[in-house]
């Protein structure tokens, strides 16, 4: 292989090149293991490179005798590796949906601190002095899982630099975490999310901004289908695609699944079947979607994503995000009982109180969620008691044997209302679902406020809404 115009060998393992384009010698240096060394002698003074050529030499000969890499780099440039390595195994489909991460907080926090700093020269005290200055520019301590997360992108810097030889295992530094812990986010209790998902009826209609509109009416399908499959708000919700939301048999039932590409792994969500309701409604917003049915669309396998907006714009968290907090100071719901703030990844939280509450084990609601059972165990520990405290009350013993299961009418009235807004049930089958005019029916405050929103929207009559008042 040529490297330029002239060659002079300096040692066995040492020669200067003269390259095109550049008066500057460089210097090529071959180690024991085969790899080269290429550097600028930054002169075009045949003595002087030659001079500065046998000083690289000893150098790099007295770094491998101390047991030192050859050669370092700076971490600006490791990273850049790293970061590329991630993204093609991204682009190939191998890769973990936390390498997004890991780039965000590599940009974000690693590269701007130690761009000029040797790979080599990271070290327990230049890791503290950046736990110092991440502080200080966060304004608060990090939490644990925040600085997990950059201990994990700062691991994929440290692999680079050794699988290139830019540094040796025997120098590599202990990442240490004495972040905050890390608390479950506020939830919402089953009275709070029934009032969410009325209001999201008619909020769109609340604004004179068509942009915003969209992204309220696309806003009560998302809150819907968070609430109803557990699925991550941002990355795994917003990167669902039609191809994604498949039939899946089992036996003779079917039952409606989302492939989501998770934080650690892909994964299969089964959704309540109610989601079918909210995503079929999610479809005809979509302006370029032209499916004569939801089984049309999901037969056909379509690469389009689905939450997109009427005006055929992909929904982005921080749109989301902004619209969704709105709604909460509307209805004075951002902060809970507990004191801490809700947000649409409470939804995650709150799908999964209710599974544990309905007794579904840690064990299945891990392969649901995507979480390890230990995760699980740590966050909602605390909640069981008081979601089995039926069973620890004793009360449960007291009772007659149940020959029939009990039906959740709250459910099936909220279902029944969802349908008659979607226009899949007139009035009549409203009032038949619902119970009305059987004498076992009871108008709970829930029914009523769905059937006055239902009223206000012209979708009954004023009969239908008082029979559905008076029992």
């Amino acid at each position: 292989m040529s490297y330029g115009i002239k060659t002079i060998h300096v040692h066995k393992k040492l020669k200067l090149d003269k390259r095109y384009g550049s008066e500057n010698w460089y210097a090529r240096l071959t180690l024991d293991t085969g790899k080269r060394i290429v550097k600028s002698m930054d002169t075009d003074n045949i003595d002087e490179a030659t001079e500065r050529a046998w000083k690289l030499l000893y150098e790099t000969q007295a770094r491998i005798k101390n047991n030192l890499p050859a050669q370092t780099r700076k971490f600006k440039h490791v990273a850049e590796f790293a970061i590329k390595r991630m993204r093609e195994e991204l682009h190939k489909g191998g890769g973990k949906q936390s390498y997004k991460d890991y780039i965000s907080a590599l940009r974000r926090w690693l590269m701007p601190y130690f761009e000029t700093t040797d790979i080599a020269k990271i070290d327990l005290a230049a890791l503290t002095a950046f736990d110092r200055w991440r502080t200080a520019q966060n304004k608060k301590p990090f939490s644990q899982s925040g600085i997990n997360n950059h201990n994990a992108a700062l691991n994929r810097v440290l692999d680079e630099a050794e699988l290139h030889g830019w540094l040796v295992k025997s120098l590599r530094p202990t990442l240490l975490n004495k972040g905050t812990k890390t608390e479950s986010r506020g939830s919402f209790t089953d009275e709070e999310y029934t009032k969410i998902y009325t209001s999201l009826r008619t909020w769109h209609k609340k604004t004179a901004s068509t942009k915003a509109a969209a992204t309220r009416e696309l806003l009560r399908n998302y809150v819907l289908v968070l609430a109803n499959t557990g699925v991550r708000h941002g990355t795994e919700a917003l990167g669902l695609r039609w191809s994604n939301v498949v039939w899946e048999k089992n036996g003779s039932e079917r039952y409606l699944v989302l492939n989501v590409d998770g934080k650690t792994r892909k994964r299969g969500a089964v959704a309540r079947d109610t989601v079918e309701i909210y995503l079929d409604r999610q479809r005809k917003l979509n302006p370029s979607l032209n499916y004569d049915s939801f089984d049309a669309l999901i037969s056909a396998k379509s690469d389009a994503f689905v939450f997109v907006t009427r005006l055929g714009d992909l929904a982005t968290i921080f749109s989301l995000n902004r619209a969704f907090n709105a709604l909460l100071a509307d209805l004075d719901l951002k902060t809970g009982s507990d004191g801490k703030t809700r947000t649409l990844g409470s939804f995650r939280h709150y799908y999964a109180t209710r599974d544990l509450k309905r007794g579904v084990s840690t064990h299945v609601l891990s392969k649901q969620l995507g979480n390890s059972t230990a995760m699980l165990d740590q966050h909602y520990s605390k909640y069981s008691p008081l979601l089995n405290a039926e069973l620890h009350s004793g009360r449960d013993m007291k009772k007659e044997p149940v020959t029939k299961p009990e039906i959740d009418t709250n459910h099936v009235s909220a279902l029944a209302f969802e349908m008659l807004v979607a226009g899949t049930l007139d009035e009549t089958g409203l009032l038949a679902v619902i119970g009305v005019g059987t004498g076992r029916f009871t108008a709970s405050d829930d029914i009523r406020m769905m059937a006055l929103t239902a009223k206000r929207d012209d979708l009954i009559s004023q009969d239908t809404l008082m029979r559905i008042l008076n029992g």
